[in-house]
């Protein structure tokens, strides 16, 4: 698929995929049932087709560092879009099986379980945090090297975990100094939304 919209659908085709890996006992002991229904619900198949909308114009040759990885999900649907060069971090252990499992067909494919302020990110030519706010603070952008293309998400959701939010998109893109190529927000209800920047490092 090149340069053409990606929907909802598209995205929630590559879910068997993934769930097929709780089959293995280590993954299904490592991760609860809530867990589970929260990384595959409507609004994360939403906001996943949104982004890839965007990556999906970049060269496929292109090196990735996915930050927040989660569960690999993300990095499965790039590898299905033509990327490779895929690169992923959460410092959370316990979803390492299951990322490793699901995009086990990507020779290229790491995962590391780091905090991502501790890495050197020269090497990638695309940034992705769709986690923006479950990160304390920003050390990790300013560690960006000026040129890299970078696509972030973040929210105004209030929750336990969400310790970095934004209020709207104008203070996101105080906070992220790119050169953008789009922003943009996708209401889910009265209460929330979420913001996307896509850009050049300056």
């Amino acid at each position: 698929m090149n340069c053409n919209e990606i929907n909802y659908d598209y995205v929630a085709a590559n879910i068997p995929h993934a769930l097929q890996s709780l089959y293995i006992s280590n993954i299904l002991d490592s991760i609860t049932l809530p867990e589970v229904r929260d990384a595959f619900r409507i609004n994360q198949m939403q906001g996943k087709a949104w982004l890839l909308n965007e990556i999906q114009k970049y060269n496929r040759n292109s090196s990735i560092m996915v930050i927040g990885s989660w569960m690999g999900f993300t990095s499965y649907c790039l590898y299905k879009l033509g990327f490779s060069d895929i690169t992923e971090t959460d410092p959370d252990t316990r979803f390492g099986h299951m990322a490793v499992n699901i995009n086990q067909g990507n020779k290229n494919f790491i995962h590391l379980n780091k905090d991502v302020n501790d890495l050197n990110l020269d090497r990638y030519d695309i940034i992705i945090n769709t986690s923006c706010e479950h990160i304390s603070d920003d050390t990790w952008f300013d560690h960006i090297k000026p040129g890299t293309k970078v696509a972030l998400h973040s929210t105004n959701l209030k929750w336990h975990d969400h310790v970095n939010t934004v209020e709207n998109l104008d203070e996101m893109k105080n906070k992220y100094n790119l050169n953008l190529s789009y922003s943009g927000e996708l209401v889910f209800n009265p209460t929330y939304s979420r913001f996307m920047l896509v850009g050049t490092k300056t």
